[in-house]
């Protein structure tokens, strides 16, 4: 790259990263009639072109709206740009730094809705658009608002866990990923979870070959058995109740020839953990866990001798 092309791309990523796409493609445009054959302008030019797309495309939309749309829109930008983003990675950055900004600008713009619902889902994306951006305990702010405004969201605490290790603090991130994996994993999205901790229990399962929400689900079971959630907290006597309506309700599920058992299987192994510690924590008699575990043997032998020798 010639020192043409560099001051180019250096000026035009100042531009991207106040959104000011637009003026960045003109002006790297320029650059190229200069250097034709120059991949990374090249490169540059083509992402300007989709997010100029997409930001001609939002005024018309709530400020809401215009954050939902600019979040997705990044998730769709990450799967068109692929294994180019490492060798362009300045570029992405660049991209990053502005989309985001934006992001945060509309939900700021939102922040004063009054439905506890939607201001909870405002707050948690301002704390992922600010976790994004780095600032790691700003968004966790945020986050534990969101949570506060609206509790028992797994999405929300799962944000809050990922905030929590990218902080150092990992016995409340491996605490509250298994929390929000045992409220409800497949409405975790994957895609927007940062911290290395959790990339690699995922990225793990993934190579085992798990896919869609069956990988949402066995994520929780194989955090688990690899030792990643390890902080355990005790469950109250209304929680124990409701844990063991679900068991039920999951054993029977997997008696029905229609039902999906790629899921319910997942899930009722770690449904079965999480009784197997609240036996262990209450001292409860030892015949009640191995009952629990027969009932895993039966289902996952595997699991079974997996969980049997880590953890018992």
């Amino acid at each position: 790259m010639g020192i043409q092309s560099e001051n180019a791309l250096c000026d035009a990523f100042k531009l991207i990263e106040i959104c000011n796409i637009s003026e960045a493609s003109e002006m790297l445009k320029d650059a190229l009639t200069i250097n034709l054959d120059d991949e990374s302008i090249v490169f540059a030019i083509k992402c300007c072109g989709f997010w100029i797309d997409t930001l001609n495309s939002i005024p018309s939309l709530s400020s809401f709206e215009q954050g939902e749309t600019l979040l997705n829109q990044w998730k769709q930008f990450v799967f068109i740009t692929g294994k180019k983003s490492e060798k362009y990675e300045r570029t992405i950055y660049s991209f990053k730094k502005g989309i985001f900004s934006l992001a945060l600008e509309c939900y700021s713009k939102a922040a004063d809705e009054k439905d506890s619902r939607l201001k909870s889902e405002i707050l948690r994306k301002t704390g992922l658009c600010y976790k994004k951006l780095g600032s790691y305990e700003v968004a966790l702010n945020f986050l534990k608002e969101a949570n506060g405004t609206l509790s028992g969201q797994a999405a929300i605490v799962a944000e809050v866990a990922d905030c929590y290790a990218l902080c150092g603090e990992t016995k409340n991130a491996k605490m509250l990923f298994k929390e929000a994996f045992y409220i409800d994993a497949k409405k975790i999205d994957f895609f927007f979870l940062d911290s290395p901790m959790i990339k690699a229990l995922i990225n793990k399962v993934e190579e085992i070959g798990y896919t869609g929400e069956a990988l949402q689900e066995w994520v929780a079971v194989y955090g688990v058995i690899l030792e990643v959630f390890t902080v355990k907290r005790l469950l109250r006597a209304q929680e124990v109740i409701r844990l063991r309506q679900e068991i039920f309700a999951r054993e029977s599920e997997m008696k029905d020839p229609g039902s999906n058992k790629e899921v319910i299987k997942p899930r009722l192994l770690n449904l079965y953990f999480w009784l197997i510690d609240y036996y262990i924590s209450s001292k409860e008699k030892s015949s009640s866990i191995s009952e629990v575990m027969l009932k895993m043997k039966i289902l996952d032998p595997e699991i079974h001798n997996l969980y049997r020798f880590g953890n018992l």
